[in-house]
């Protein structure tokens, strides 16, 4: 049972640096009855001061953006990769694209600004916002600059800070091509001096600095229309250009118009200086998309950062009945400049300087900052830390006995489910007579096939329930793809954790809303199942499949020359481990749940369409001990090539730093069966042969002359990765084993094991 159950949701929507910041405080001290929930559309969130620097090649990528999935699972919070788009505040709802919405108690925005796109023309530019596209575009730009000849004009439209780092950065990196005069690079802007906003002296410094690098200025050029030739001025005036960046004001994203909440007019968030939205008590705003009232602030990150820790106490204030902190903006601060070389301008109360220094003094500061997410420890996870007066206050009618039945009595009560199952989609079956609602389904099935069925359960591998809804259908449904059967009906076991009653349905809720949409998607209907509570959130399935005799695909058959063909990746149980322990990256837990959440079902059509003499899906026993269990009954061999394995991003790193799945070391038995461990031990490979996979790919034994064309075909089908891995070889009277080549054609190994047979003979 949980030692703390929950009684409300605090939705946090944008990854922006109020938010990052809250988080970080959150896991230092998280608050009792409470749930964080993240809703953001990237796993990473830029540190826009280190953004020059990285543009300038100072930084990586890694180096300059915060890692939201391990700052969520450092606070104990729900990380889910979404983008929101409209909001019922009214209702208490935030709809997400593609996916069902998600209800708060407590909400806060910080979904920072879009660029605007009033310009006339402004679709024929690259805007610097967002971050991660503008930095995709970055790169293939110089990739582009540096193969060709001829000379290529950049044209950055705006003269704010922003717009001068950028241009000193793209400068600095572009020197070599700058001297050769293979490269222009022209700083539009509407005022006389820029930056505009700083005083005298330091647009002097940051002017002194811009032409020192080579940047050609246009002062008093306000932009009236970006063509494909270039920029038009007012005047009608037009500067040619190859391309074209957007630095000016951003705007609020247009979602926000139909919010009701009170909006100032570019339609940012309006609210007061407790970062509570006017006329609401239960949603807040902070950084770019707050519009202060009576005077909004600049959009300036230095903002963000500092109502952060006013944010964090307003939202644990307004759940114990604490009073609100007052932000109140500091009117004079350090503004630091990047100057695209290790140098920087240093401003403040009207004084500006200039120099290496002070880029040592910016960067101490930015890598400090930055360094509060990077060194998060992991180990403060669940030690809570209750203040005086610091509990989270019950929902009205909600209730929660300190004593939990169990039995029957620990089922999700009737109205809790009564509501949820309202909400979900309608489902048709051709089958299916009586499903949910019923005792017991009942499903009339055509005589001239074969019923197939499986049964798998798993516990959450991530906080989001819709994802886990989602994995824990496909887990179960791989079994009948696996036999090349067509599911038709599923019934679902779901634990919910011990919460209060709404926290339970919506938990529920989005866990139903995630299995049927992928029952959904193969045609297969829910026909009913069972809740309760419990200490943590498990789902099982049992799914129900049809087949002709002769359709049906088993694990054993294989020949003696078949290739072995995997459709996806290794490595879900090594990353998962390592986000249990709070060090995997962000894109690399992406990119396991990407690989997860593709479905088996084209793979094992592809592999039937290719006449696959052997298939089964790689889950919990590994690649070798699954193919060990498509070998041992025929008493075949195998050889396996290292290099031929595909990987997951970030696997081999995982592995190499020790984190392997609990379920390892069961595995390792099926290592008996390899003939030459001493070469593969090295490699990382070796213990990704027996991690165990969640929703993992299929491995099949196709005959030869059909190899190339089913990779081809599944490649073709969205399976990036699937790969010839090795290849089946006919030794029955050595018993059943496994050799491994470090590197190896395919092809050379049918071919020594052709005349291997033929000696043998």
């Amino acid at each position: 049972m949980q030692e703390h159950p929950n009684y409300q949701d605090i939705l946090l929507v944008g990854g922006g640096h109020s938010h990052a910041i809250v988080l970080q405080m959150w896991a230092m001290n998280p608050l009792p009855g409470a749930r964080l929930t993240l809703v953001s559309p990237q796993v990473q969130t830029a540190y826009s001061g280190m953004l020059p620097g990285m543009i300038a090649g100072h930084y990586s990528l890694e180096e300059t953006h915060i890692d939201l999935a391990r700052l969520c699972r450092a606070a104990g919070a729900r990380f889910i990769q979404a983008c929101a788009h409209e909001i019922d505040s009214e209702n208490r709802r935030v709809s997400l694209l593609g996916r069902p919405p998600v209800e708060y108690d407590l909400l806060s925005l910080d979904v920072g600004a879009t660029p605007a796109r009033e310009l006339p023309g402004s679709e024929l530019a690259v805007p610097v916002k967002p971050i991660g596209h503008f930095y995709r575009f970055w790169q293939k730009l110089q990739k582009q600059i540096g193969e060709s000849d001829s000379t290529f004009r950049l044209g950055i439209v705006g003269g704010g800070a922003g717009g001068c780092e950028l241009a000193m950065a793209m400068a600095h990196t572009l020197q070599d091509a700058l001297n050769r005069e293979r490269v222009e690079i022209h700083l539009i802007h509407g005022s006389a001096a820029i930056p505009q906003g700083y005083p005298a002296l330091a647009r002097k410094r940051v002017t002194r600095e811009i032409r020192k690098l080579g940047v050609q200025l246009h002062p008093n050029w306000s932009v009236s229309e970006i063509t494909e030739q270039g920029v038009v001025s007012a005047s009608g005036d037009c500067l040619p250009l190859d391309q074209a960046i957007l630095t000016t004001n951003a705007c609020a994203p247009p979602w926000l118009a139909n919010s009701g909440l009170s909006l100032d007019e570019q339609g940012f968030v309006r609210v007061d200086q407790t970062l509570c939205a006017l006329g609401r008590e239960d949603v807040f705003a902070a950084g770019d998309v707050a519009s202060f009232t009576p005077e909004p602030l600049a959009k300036a990150g230095v903002y963000a950062v500092r109502q952060g820790p006013i944010l964090f106490h307003n939202l644990r204030a307004v759940l114990t009945g604490r009073r609100l902190k007052r932000y109140r903006a500091q009117k004079n601060f350090l503004s630091l400049l990047s100057c695209g070389g290790q140098r920087a301008v240093a401003v403040r109360n009207g004084f500006a300087v200039a120099g290496d220094l002070m880029w040592r003094w910016k960067d101490y500061i930015d890598r400090s900052f930055m360094q509060r997410f990077s060194e998060l420890p992991m180990n403060m996870i669940g030690e809570t830390r209750i203040k005086p007066g610091e509990v989270v206050n019950q929902r009205a009618g909600s209730s929660l006995s300190p004593m939990r039945c169990n039995g029957c009595g620990a089922k999700v009560g009737a109205d809790t489910l009564r509501r949820t199952l309202a909400t979900l989609p309608l489902q048709h079956s051709d089958y299916l007579l009586r499903g949910v609602g019923d005792d017991a389904a009942v499903m009339e099935l055509p005589a001239d096939h074969l019923l197939v069925q499986s049964s798998d359960q798993l516990r959450a591998p991530v906080a989001d329930p819709w994802i886990f809804g989602r994995l824990a259908a496909l887990h179960a449904l791989s079994d009948l793809f696996a036999m090349n059967a067509r599911p038709i009906s599923a019934q679902i076991l779901a634990t919910l954790p011990t919460a209060a009653e709404e926290i339970t349905r919506r938990d529920l809720q989005q866990l139903l809303a995630g299995a049927i949409h992928e029952l959904n998607r193969h045609h297969c209907v829910l026909s009913g199942g069972h809740t309760a509570e419990g200490s943590e959130m498990l789902m099982g399935l049992t799914v129900n499949g049809l087949a002709e005799r002769e359709q049906l695909l088993e694990k054993t058959g294989a020949h003696g020359g078949d290739c072995l063909i995997l459709s996806k990746p290794l490595g879900v149980g090594t990353i998962l481990a390592a986000e249990a322990a709070g060090e995997a990256k962000g894109l690399w837990l992406q990119q396991a749940l990407e690989t997860m959440l593709h479905s088996n079902a084209d793979a094992a059509e592809i592999f039937a369409r290719h006449q696959a003499r052997a298939l089964t899906d790689v889950t919990g026993f590994g690649l070798l001990g699954h193919l060990l269990e498509m070998l041992g009954p025929d008493g075949l061999g195998a050889t396996l090539i290292a290099e031929a394995l595909p990987l997951i991003a970030g696997a081999a790193t995982c592995v190499e730093r020790g984190w392997l799945s609990s379920l390892q070391p069961q595995n390792a038995s099926a290592y008996a069966f390899v003939e030459n461990p001493l070469e593969w031990q090295p490699l990382p490979q070796w213990s990704l042969l027996t991690d165990p996979q969640t929703c993992g790919g299929l491995l099949a034994a196709v005959p030869v002359d059909q190899a190339e064309a089913c990779v081809g075909a599944l490649l073709q089908r969205g399976y990036t990765q699937a790969a010839i891995i090795g290849v089946v070889t006919g030794a029955p009277d050595s018993g059943v084993s496994v050799h491994l080549r470090k590197s190896a054609d395919w092809r050379a190994l049918l071919s020594q094991g052709s005349e291997a047979l033929q000696s043998q003979a």
